[in-house]
């Protein structure tokens, strides 16, 4: 019987396997054009390359490249194409013209030094694995043997060992670009991008003396790369490749040869390159426009006139040949070379085809988080439940005392509902007072009833009891309300994020514009930090975050209360706000994500405030976000504004409704930001917003260190006994580069208990047990 695993043969779609190491051969590729170019990639392509830098010669004597390129493709692991490449390499090498083998040293004899370099070099990457160290074996072994082969046959060794050296130079310099053959198309690296250049100059310059009717297939493929290498690349790559392939032709100049020749073959290339980039911006005919004009402009460096004919003539041959390749194959190719703006633009497209896709996938893991929070949400059982519970209480006190009484027919069958109503009345004053006597019955049970004690006792026990389930029942439901209230806290942060992912990449000519623009303020700060008492930690936290060059927050929180608790909460959200913003979240976000973080840690009351302040020292906008936290001063030349917040702290609502207020700040005007302590300690008739505010008009002239200096004697003279920390952040836009003169003055600082030093406002934060105050450096 025939497997039908088997079956698959005939039909030929089966892969093949070789035996031992489990190497996969190739499917079989077909027959047509597919099978054509299948073979012509992977034999014929590396056998003309090999070809052609087999009879590569610089200055008629050295020929180091073909055993340097079939090095590269050994070192690389391509040992097939290697071969092929040999082969190449050592009929180019028998086929060298006469005129250029006569400088060769021991040519022919050298030709098959190609096929010892490769098989060396192969031998070195099994015994290794690295492909560096297996090209440089391999072609100082070819070096090797040819400097023998010349040393038997009485030739130049000198120029041998030069081209030994050129030979592992080549390897090194081709191995980039060896590895491109037979690997996947993708973009390429400046690395691989300079190593194709250079073997396709390698290639021209082996291809000398192809020619028909005086024209020469070199100089005509140069043209034609430079061309393309113009319209795919912009003027920066053609004038790199003018000047690889000038280079190229410049080395296959013999010695002899006059040098206005060489000159003019190196030297008009690059210029060409140049300008036919420049005008590839009008398409196929501005580059060919600009490569003619390039050749026109270095005529009189040209060797003779029908020099300067041949070169149009190439050009004009080349930009025909141009003309008929497609655009969109000319657009890949540059979708693959470095820095062109098709690689920019596909690069950008990719950027936002991952961040559509990771917003995609950050949605639907946000939607499954809210799917599990709406299972386990318990459901609204309450009136349900509480019928049980009266069940439950009846059925109890029945089988304790009236289940087998001779007065149960009494009671429950004539008289049902009047005792369940007394029954309900003695379970009420139970769960007041907590014990119920016979007397507190009501009076309708104690004459129906014929054990009063028994009865009343029971109530008291099956309340207490009762009460206590109630007291479990419903810490246990708050547990369950728990997991479904973190769920949905979870999904609204990952469904945030993704809705910011877009925001947060902004285009790149916009972030260009914005870093073009130099910072034109400085901002000048003062901190003053106090607690009630001189041993105890400030629930306060402060925090200077820099943004960027051009951008500096300023976030203040106030835990609830004082000490270490307080002290944690303000840091925690701080940290956060701190983390959010540097990543680039706008304020908003940064502070509802808070708000669910902090509902999520615990299922305490807790809360914390936020202050916030971002400024942008570009153009001196303040952007402005409370979160339950003590109101602001802004003073603007003479004016002072308030800035209130109408919302409660974060960490108690599910949803934190927020509003950024927006100011413009010119060199001079200020901001303080304080905590409700401040206020709280401000002793002053009527609105204690509305002193601040007419005190910090009245500072001439206004200076951050002035501020805080007064309102820190105001306090020492007129405060209430402090009972919350206090903080105050004072700071002033100044011109770029210029410092606020000030006179030494000394500093006025209240303190209930022991003085300290007091701590520059450079500081990350100041959550510590006592004041901190004093004024950092200009940003």
């Amino acid at each position: 019987m025939i497997d039908r695993a088997f079956i698959p043969l005939a039909r030929e779609r089966v892969a093949w396997w070789r035996r031992g190491r489990g190497a996969r051969l190739s499917r079989h590729r077909g027959k047509g054009w597919p099978r054509l170019l299948a073979e012509t990639y992977t034999w014929w392509l590396p056998t003309l390359i090999g070809f052609a830098l087999g009879r590569a010669a610089v200055f008629g004597v050295l020929v180091p490249f073909g055993s340097g390129f079939c090095a590269a493709l050994a070192a690389r692991g391509r040992t097939r194409r290697a071969a092929a490449a040999a082969i190449g390499a050592v009929i180019g090498g028998w086929t060298i013209p006469a005129s250029v083998a006569v400088g060769v040293p021991g040519a022919p004899w050298t030709a098959p030094v190609p096929v010892i370099g490769m098989l060396v070099a192969a031998a070195a990457l099994r015994w290794r694995r690295r492909p560096g160290l297996a090209a440089v074996t391999g072609a100082a072994a070819a070096g090797a043997v040819r400097v023998c082969l010349v040393l038997l046959a009485g030739g130049d060794v000198l120029a041998a060992g030069i081209t030994a050296a050129a030979e592992i130079a080549a390897a090194l310099a081709l191995l980039p670009a060896a590895g491109l053959f037979g690997a996947r198309p993708g973009a390429l690296s400046h690395g691989q991008t300079v190593s194709l250049v250079a073997l396709t100059g390698f290639c021209l310059l082996g291809l000398k003396g192809i020619g028909w009717h005086g024209f020469a297939l070199a100089d005509l493929l140069a043209r034609a790369l430079v061309l393309l290498a113009s319209i795919v690349g912009g003027p920066g790559f053609g004038a790199a490749t003018g000047a690889g392939l000038g280079i190229a032709a410049f080395l296959a100049a013999g010695p002899v040869v006059p040098a206005g020749q060489w000159v003019w073959a190196a030297a008009v290339l690059p210029a060409a390159g140049l300008l036919a980039g420049l005008g590839a911006l009008g398409g196929k005919p501005g580059a060919a426009a600009g490569l003619l004009v390039g050749h026109l402009l270095l005529t009189p460096l040209a060797g003779s006139g029908a020099e300067i004919g041949r070169a149009i003539f190439e050009c004009l041959a080349a930009a025909g040949g141009v003309a008929f390749v497609p655009a969109t194959v000319l657009r890949r190719w540059a979708g693959r070379l470095p820095g062109t703006p098709e690689r920019e633009r596909l690069h950008r497209e990719g950027q936002q085809e991952a961040r559509a896709r990771a917003e995609e996938q950050l949605q639907r893991v946000a939607a499954v988080f809210a799917e599990l929070s709406q299972t386990f949400a318990p459901q609204d059982s309450a009136a349900p439940d509480q019928e049980k519970a009266v069940d439950r209480f009846v059925a109890r006190v029945i089988d304790g005392v009236c289940r087998g009484c001779s007065q149960y027919r009494l009671c429950w069958e004539r008289n049902g509902y009047e005792t369940f109503r007394d029954l309900m009345d003695a379970a009420g004053t139970a769960g007041r007072d907590g014990q119920l006597s016979m007397h507190d019955l009501p009076a309708g049970l104690r004459q129906r009833c014929i054990k009063p004690p028994l009865l009343a006792k029971t109530v008291a026990r099956v309340v207490d009891a009762m009460q206590v389930e109630a007291y479990w029942r419903t810490r246990l439901e708050a547990s369950r309300e728990l997991v479904p209230r973190q769920l949905a806290g979870i999904a609204s942060i990952i469904a945030g994020v993704a809705d910011q992912m877009e925001r947060l990449a902004p285009p790149a000519a916009a972030a260009e514009a914005e870093q073009a623009w130099a910072p034109r303020f400085d901002v000048d700060v003062s901190v003053l930090q106090t607690t009630p008492d001189s041993e105890s930690v400030s629930g306060d936290c402060f925090r200077r975050v820099d943004l960027g060059p051009g951008k500096v927050a300023f976030l203040l929180s106030d835990g609830m209360g004082t000490g270490p608790r307080a002290a944690a909460e303000s840091q925690a959200a701080v940290a956060m706000l701190q983390r959010f913003l540097e990543a680039g979240f706008d304020l908003e976000f940064a502070v509802n994500t808070i708000n669910s973080v902090l509902l999520l840690r615990s299922s305490d009351e807790t809360y914390a405030t936020l202050d916030a302040c971002v400024v942008d020292l570009t153009d001196g906008t303040v952007q402005m976000l409370k979160v339950g936290a003590a109101p602001s001063f802004v003073r603007r030349g003479q004016e002072v504004e308030v800035v209130r917040a109408a919302n409660l702290p974060v960490g108690i609502l599910t949803r934190v409704e927020t509003e950024v207020v927006t100011r413009r700040l010119e060199a001079g005007d200020m901001v303080v930001m304080v905590t409700d302590g401040a206020l709280s300690a401000w002793r002053a008739k009527g609105d204690r917003e509305e002193a601040l505010r007419r005190t910090l008009e009245r500072v001439d002239p206004p200076d951050v260190q002035r501020v805080v200096d007064l309102l820190n004697a105001r306090l020492r003279l007129r405060a209430n006994p402090a009972e919350d920390d206090i903080t105050m952040v004072a700071f002033q836009l100044t011109e770029r580069g210029r410092r606020p003169s000030r006179q030494a003055e000394p500093r006025l600082e209240w303190r209930p208990g022991r003085r300290q030093a007091r701590r520059p406002a450079a500081d990350a934060d100041w959550p510590g047990s006592a004041e901190s105050a004093g004024r950092s450096a200009p940003q």
